[in-house]
């Protein structure tokens, strides 16, 4: 049990450290093709994110462990809602962001909504399917979402977002300038990523075995929690240096992401099985976005506050235990 823990730890380093590297490679390349910083920071930063998620994804599919992929899909999105924007509250005040809230936030329910619907149309006996036609048509939404973000991001033109995202890509940069470097950073971020989520995904199923916990219960606490872990970073310092106005606009537009990319590869691979157990936690997910939404609409600061934010870390802790 031991072992399989170390090595799970040492999995997710592999992946955030190999995501960490491929983000660096590619924005080299891009600037090497005179991309502007705004579009590598929309485009190459924003999919960089969400590579370890992918890799588990696409390795949980041809492993057979399908369970996993809804699960830490669905799992990471309740994570960034309820922990980190209930972590980051308390160490400083969220902002709510307008456009977030009439935007982003019901492209969110609307993802939870559509796959609440795939999940429980065609059925295997008690079982709903997600076949591969189904997983195509959610690629196609990751993708058009994608398109979207860019265009709306270049019209709006923000100077705040502008220079966060800028800052950003600079920094990035000064980690791999030439030719050798970035194929060394190529390689290096690619076998962190391969190795990193054979490491998590063999791991995680033998330790639900080991514990008698489903796959799924696993893939939404313990690979959830982790693949959240550069979202808990991130939350953590901005709330530190007092610039929490991207959050929930970076943790909403990642949460799109894993519902539309995640179940949408995964099931392209490999048809994945629907249990009932994910429609509660579809809920609960679809009812904390409300919730938040709620809060962004009648809230005269539009700000999540201190209180609000423990309730949230409570809502998640339930969450975790009326899984067990």
């Amino acid at each position: 049990m031991i072992l399989e823990i170390i090595l799970i730890v040492a999995g997710f380093i592999l992946l955030i450290k190999g995501a960490d590297l491929l983000v660096s490679a590619a924005a080299s390349i891009a600037k090497r093709f005179n991309l502007s910083e705004m579009l590598i920071g929309l485009t190459v930063v924003a999919i960089g994110t969400s590579l370890p998620e992918i890799f588990i994804t696409i390795t949980s599919s041809i492993d057979g462990h399908t369970d996993l992929i809804i699960s830490n899909a669905i799992g990471s999105c309740v994570c960034n809602f309820l922990f980190v924007i209930g972590l980051t509250s308390l160490i400083g005040t969220v902002k709510l962001d307008k456009r977030i809230i009439n935007v982003h936030l019901p492209i969110s329910i609307a993802a939870m909504v559509l796959i609440l619907f795939l999940g429980n149309t065609k059925k295997l006996g008690e079982v709903g399917i997600i076949s591969r036609g189904q997983g195509v048509v959610l690629l196609l939404c990751a993708i058009i979402y994608i398109f979207y973000t860019v265009y709306e991001e270049k019209k709006i033109k923000d100077k705040k977002l502008d220079e966060e995202i800028v800052k950003e890509v600079k920094e990035i940069e000064k980690k791999s300038k030439s030719i050798g470097r970035i194929i060394l950073f190529i390689i290096l971020g690619l076998l962190g990523l391969k190795f990193g989520s054979d490491f998590v995904v063999e791991n995680s199923v033998l330790i639900a075995s080991d514990l008698g916990f489903s796959e799924s219960f696993i893939g939404a606490t313990i690979v959830a929690l982790g693949t959240a872990l550069p979202e808990i970073v991130t939350g953590i310092i901005s709330a530190k240096r007092g610039e929490t106005d991207l959050l929930l606009g970076n943790i909403t537009g990642s949460n799109i992401i894993n519902l539309f990319l995640l179940i949408g590869l995964g099931a392209s691979i490999n048809p994945l099985m629907f249990d009932t157990e994910f429609n509660r936690s579809l809920l609960i997910l679809i009812a904390v976005t409300i919730v938040l939404q709620l809060i962004g609409i009648f809230s005269k600061k539009s700000k999540v506050n201190r209180l609000t934010g423990a309730i949230l870390i409570l809502g998640y802790v339930l969450y975790v235990w009326s899984m067990v």
